[in-house]
């Protein structure tokens, strides 16, 4: 099974993504504890991507693939922005969880919390984070 959307860096497009992922997430039967942090971290990366992109728009990938004897659920958000060095992005600033500001760099946190497996790839004009979850996992 593959999804690709392409999506418009518009308000509130990573809602579409959101609901992709829980769409294909209930269809594998995964659980809502893992459906939702799944789900948490895909709208994250799309916020990255419309924040830090091109402005023209975002991929969002969702597939299954079998490795090892495991079954995983692989989400790819990709922009075509100026890119990062995700060695180089320090902890997250702000306090989360009373929004004292300035709350930045949670994102890639909370995806790497959140997922089994993150790699993120790039350079000038393009960005893949590529999240894994194991299907049958918590």
């Amino acid at each position: 099974m593959k999804l690709t959307l392409n999506l418009p860096a518009v308000p509130e497009v990573e809602l579409v993504a959101a609901k992709a992922v829980e769409l294909v997430g209930r269809d594998l039967g995964l659980s809502s504890t893992c459906i939702e942090s799944v789900t948490v971290a895909t709208v994250e990366a799309c916020l990255n991507a419309i924040e830090h992109g091109n402005q023209r728009g975002f991929a969002v990938r969702i597939e299954t693939q079998a490795a090892g004897g495991e079954r995983w659920l692989v989400i790819e958000v990709e922009d075509h922005g100026g890119g990062f060095d995700p060695e180089a992005v320090s902890a997250p600033s702000g306090n989360r969880k009373h929004g004292s500001a300035p709350n930045r760099g949670w994102g890639l946190k909370l995806i790497r919390d959140l997922m089994d497996d993150v790699d993120v790839q790039s350079r000038p004009g393009l960005t893949i984070v590529r999240m894994k979850r194991r299907i049958g996992g918590t």
